[in-house]
C-alpha cells in the first residue's frame, strides 16, 4: 500500500538547494514584503498593460497572494472575462471544471512554465495537481486562438498559462500555517538561498488536509515545487523546475437533479459499517476515493547567442499514476462484470476462484481502479532573430508519450479496507493474470514545426504578425482481452488502431496604435484538437465486430477584433469574437452504433463580446470588472435514427452560459487589505436539444489581510495574517461537470443529466513570517 514519499530525484533536488546553504553569506534582509504585493500599482491586480494583438487577460501574483494558498488555477481565473470556473469545495483541492468561451478544459492548451500538463489521451486537466499558489507568480488566458509556438495538438480553443516564480536573491526562509471550517490545516514552507556566486534556487513543502462538506471522507496533499537558476551572463542562464504532487481524496457524488430534489442537497457517500457474508453498500464512501501522484521537470537552456539571435531549449518530463476507484461485483467463470456471462468464449479462462471456497460460482464484490500511468518526455526548441524592424521566431516540438491505462481489482475485506492504489491482494482470472475492466496502452508521437515574423511599421505604431505551423499526431493503441461490459458493448477482444492527425494552422494579426493610449488589435487563427484516446477503447461490440473510428478531428478559426486604453488611473479593453467550428466532438450516445463514444455532433459558431475594466488605487480604493454574452450555437440537427433527427439546430452549447459579469472591489488602508469579489454565472443547459437546464447564480467571496507591526525583530520577519471566506452568502448552486466537460446529453430522453452540489460557504486564516 502507497504512503507518500519522496522520490529520489526529489531528494536529489533537496540536496542540490540545500547545498546552497554552506556557502551563503549571513543576511538578515529577506527582501520587501507588503500585503497587496504589486497593489500600489496595479489594484485588484487583475488587469495589467496588454499589448499582445489577441484578447488576453492575466491574473497577477497581487491577485494570487491575497486568495486562499490552496486556490488552484481553475478558482484563481473565474473573475476573467469568458471564462466560466466551477468548484464542488470552498478549498480548491478536488480541482472542478473550465471552460472558456465555452470551450471546455480539454478543448484548451494548459501549460506550466511552458510543458504541456493537458492529459496526454483525453486533455483533461486536473488543476489540483499544479503549483502550489504560493510559487505561482502569474495566470493568463487567450481565450481564442493558442499561440503559435504553443505545444498542443488537444487545443481548439485558446491556451492557458502558468508561471512559477523563481528564486528570491536574497536568502530566506518563510513559513505559513491555514487553518479553517472542515477541520482545514494546512502548512507551507519555503527556503529561498539567495544568490551564491551566479547561482540561486528554491525548494518548498506543503501539506494539506480538509474534510469533505457533506458525506464522508476527505483530501490529503503532499507538494514539493523547487528552482535552481545559474547566470551565464550576457543574457543568458541555465534553470531547473521540479513539481511533485501526491494526492488521496474521496470523491464528491453526483446525481441528476431529480435525484437532488429527492435525497437533498446535501446528500452523499456516506459511511456503511460491513458484515461477513452482506453485501456492500454501493454509497460506502472510503470506496470511492482518487488516489494520484504526478511530477514535472523542466529544464532551461536561455542562451542569448548573439546581440540579434536568441537560442532557448527547454525539454521536460512528466511522470503521473492513479486513478479514480469504485465498487464493483464479479461472477466467478464469467468474462464479463454482468451477473452473466455475454461472450461467447472466456478471456483468459474466465474470471477465476475469487473467495477460494473451490467452485466458481460465486459473485464476488471488490474495489477497481480506472488505473492511468503516464510518461511523457517532450522538448521545444525555437530561435529568435532581430533583423531591422522583424522580430523572426522558429521552432520544433516533439514529444513521446506512453499511456498505459487498466482497471484492476481488489479485495475488499469485512471491514471496508482496501489497498487504495489497488496493488496489492489483486483478484485474479483463471490463468493468474490480473482481472482488468479495461486493458488499454497507447503511445501517442506529437510534434509541430512553427514560425512567424513580427514586423514593426510606422515607428512601432503598427505591428503586423503572419505565423505558420503544423501539427502531427500520432496514435498507436492496443485493445487487450479484458472485462469490459456496458450494456451490448464487451471489450473482451484484441485490436490494434493506429492513427494520424494532422494540420497546418495558418494565422495573421496585428495591432494600431492610435494614441499613446488606446490601442486596436484583430486577428484570425486556425486550430486543431485531435480524438482522445478513451474513444479507441468503446469499439468492441462483439468477437466479430468492432465499431469503425468514425470520429474526425475538431478544427476552429477563430476571428477577434478589439481595443484596449490605458489611462493614468483606468485600463479598459473590449474585445467581440467569432468562432466557426467544424465537426466539433462531444461524448453522447450513437443511436447507429448502438454505444457512447466521442463523435462529431457537428458545426456549431460561437459569437459574443467581452467587456474589461479595472482602476488603479485612489484613496486606497480599487475596481476590477468584466462582461461577457457568449452566444454558442449548434448549426445542425444531429442524427436520432437511421432516419429521423433531434431538433438541435439554432440551440445553445451545453454549459455555455450566454451571460457573465465579475467585479472586484479593494480597500487598502497602511498595513490592511480588504477584498470583496462578486461572480454571476448566467443558466446553462444540460442538453443539446436544450430541454434540461440549470439556473443562474451569483457567488460572493471575501478576503482581507493584515500586515503584523514587527515587534519582535530577530525572531521572525513580515508577519501576515490573512483570512478567506469564499461562498459568503451561502449560495445554493448546481455544478454541471467536471473533468471532461465534452461529454453531453442529446436531450433528456437519451440519457441522464448528471450535476454536483456547489460549494458553500468556507472560511480560512492564514498567518505567514519569514526567518
Amino acid at each position: 500500500m502507497r504512503t507518500f514519499k519522496l522520490k529520489p530525484l526529489s531528494l536529489a533536488v533537496i540536496t542540490f538547494l540545500a547545498a546552497g546553504q554552506l556557502y551563503a553569506q549571513e543576511s538578515t534582509d529577506a527582501g520587501k514584503v507588503t500585503v497587496t504585493g504589486e497593489g500600489d500599482k496595479l489594484g485588484t491586480g487583475l488587469l495589467v498593460d496588454e499589448d499582445t494583438p489577441k484578447g488576453k487577460s492575466t491574473v497577477t501574483r497581487s491577485q494570487l497572494e491575497k486568495s486562499r494558498p490552496t486556490a488552484n488555477a481553475f478558482q484563481s481565473l473565474n473573475l476573467l472575462p469568458g471564462v466560466n470556473a466551477m468548484s464542488i469545495d470552498g478549498t480548491g483541492m478536488w480541482g472542478g471544471s473550465l471552460r472558456v468561451r465555452g470551450f471546455n478544459s480539454d478543448q484548451m492548451g494548459f501549460t506550466i512554465d511552458g510543458a504541456p500538463v493537458n492529459d496526454s489521451g483525453s486533455f483533461a486537466v486536473y488543476p489540483q495537481e499544479f503549483t502550489d499558489n504560493e510559487n505561482t507568480c502569474e495566470l493568463f488566458v487567450t481565450q481564442g486562438g493558442t499561440d503559435n509556438e504553443a505545444p498542443h495538438v488537444g487545443a481548439s480553443g485558446g491556451n492557458i498559462g502558468m508561471s512559477s516564480c523563481g528564486a528570491e536573491d536574497k536568502r530566506r526562509f518563510r513559513v505559513s500555517q491555514s487553518l479553517g471550517q472542515l477541520d482545514y490545516r494546512r502548512t507551507f514552507m519555503r527556503y529561498d538561498t539567495g544568490k551564491i556566486g551566479d547561482f540561486k534556487g528554491f525548494i518548498s513543502y506543503s501539506t494539506t488536509a480538509a474534510d469533505k462538506w457533506k458525506g464522508e471522507g476527505e483530501a490529503q496533499r503532499e507538494h514539493i515545487d523547487a528552482k535552481a537558476e545559474y547566470d551565464l551572463g550576457k543574457g543568458s542562464k541555465l534553470s531547473s523546475g521540479f513539481m511533485y504532487n501526491w494526492m488521496m481524496n474521496h470523491n464528491y457524488m453526483s446525481q441528476t437533479p431529480a435525484v437532488w430534489n429527492t435525497t437533498g442537497y446535501k446528500y452523499d457517500y456516506g459511511y456503511t459499517q460491513f458484515a461477513s457474508g452482506t453485501t456492500p453498500s454501493s454509497n460506502y464512501y472510503d470506496t470511492a476515493r482518487n488516489p494520484f501522484e504526478n511530477f514535472l521537470i523542466t529544464p532551461k537552456a536561455n542562451l542569448q547567442l548573439t546581440s540579434t539571435t536568441r537560442l532557448d531549449i527547454e525539454p521536460y518530463y512528466w511522470w503521473g499514476y492513479g486513478g479514480s476507484t469504485g465498487l464493483y461485483s464479479l461472477k466467478e467463470g464469467t468474462s464479463s462484470t454482468s451477473t452473466s456471462a455475454s461472450a461467447s468464449t472466456l478471456v483468459h479462462g474466465g474470471i477465476g476462484d475469487l473467495n477460494g471456497d473451490g467452485d466458481r460460482l460465486d459473485t464476488v464484490y471488490g474495489v477497481r481502479s480506472s488505473v492511468t500511468e503516464t510518461n511523457r518526455p517532450g522538448i521545444t526548441t525555437k530561435v529568435t532573430h532581430t533583423l531591422d524592424n522583424h522580430q523572426i521566431m522558429y521552432g520544433v516540438w516533439a514529444e513521446r508519450a506512453r499511456h498505459r491505462q487498466t482497471q484492476p481489482y481488489t479485495k475488499l475485506d469485512a471491514s471496508g479496507t482496501f489497498d487504495p492504489w489497488i496493488e496489492a491482494n489483486l483478484y485474479n482470472m483463471a490463468d493468474g493474470t490480473p482481472a482488468q475492466g479495461r486493458d488499454w496502452k497507447t503511445i501517442t508521437n506529437a510534434h509541430s514545426v512553427f514560425a512567424q515574423d513580427t514586423i514593426d511599421l510606422m515607428n512601432s505604431r503598427l505591428q503586423i504578425t503572419p505565423s505558420l505551423s503544423w501539427r502531427e499526431v500520432r496514435r498507436d493503441f492496443q485493445n487487450y482481452p479484458n472485462l469490459g461490459y456496458s450494456g451490448s458493448y464487451s471489450g473482451n477482444y484484441y485490436y490494434r488502431i493506429q492513427e494520424s492527425y494532422r494540420q497546418f494552422l495558418p494565422g495573421l494579426s496585428g495591432s494600431f496604435k492610435f494614441t499613446d493610449r488606446t490601442q486596436g488589435f484583430a486577428s484570425v487563427t486556425r486550430n486543431f484538437k485531435t480524438p482522445g484516446n478513451f474513444d479507441y477503447g468503446n469499439l468492441a461490440i462483439n468477437a466479430t465486430k468492432t465499431a469503425p473510428l468514425s470520429v474526425k478531428q475538431e478544427t476552429t478559426t477563430n476571428y477577434e477584433m478589439g481595443t484596449r486604453f490605458s489611462g493614468d488611473w483606468y485600463k479598459a479593453s473590449a474585445t467581440v469574437f467569432y468562432m466557426d467550428y467544424k465537426n466539433r466532438i462531444a461524448s453522447s450516445w450513437d443511436p447507429v452504433e448502438g454505444i457512447t463514444h466521442d463523435w462529431n455532433v457537428g458545426d456549431s459558431t460561437v459569437k459574443g463580446v467581452e467587456l474589461e475594466g479595472g482602476t488603479s488605487p485612489w484613496n486606497g480604493l480599487s475596481f476590477y470588472g468584466s462582461l461577457s454574452y457568449t452566444k454558442s450555437t449548434i448549426n445542425d440537427n444531429m442524427l436520432a435514427s437511421a432516419t429521423s433527427y433531434y431538433a438541435t439546430a439554432g440551440k445553445q452549447f451545453p454549459d455555455t452560459p450566454k451571460h457573465m459579469a465579475s467585479a472586484s472591489v479593494q480597500y487598502v488602508t497602511g498595513p490592511v487589505l480588504l477584498n470583496l469579489t462578486a461572480k454571476y454565472t448566467g443558466k446553462r443547459f444540460l442538453t443539446m436539444v436544450n430541454d434540461a437546464e440549470v439556473k443562474g447564480y451569483t457567488l460572493l467571496d471575501f478576503n482581507a489581510a493584515w500586515k503584523i507591526a514587527n515587534n519582535v525583530e530577530g525572531y521572525f520577519k513580515n508577519p501576515i495574517l490573512r483570512f478567506n471566506v469564499s461562498n459568503l452568502t451561502n449560495q445554493k448552486y448546481w455544478v454541471t461537470s467536471l473533468g471532461s466537460g465534452s461529454s453531453v446529453q442529446i436531450s433528456s430522453t437519451t440519457g441522464s443529466t448528471y450535476v454536483y452540489a456547489g460549494a458553500p460557504r468556507f472560511a480560512s486564516v492564514t498567518f505567514q513570517v519569514d526567518y
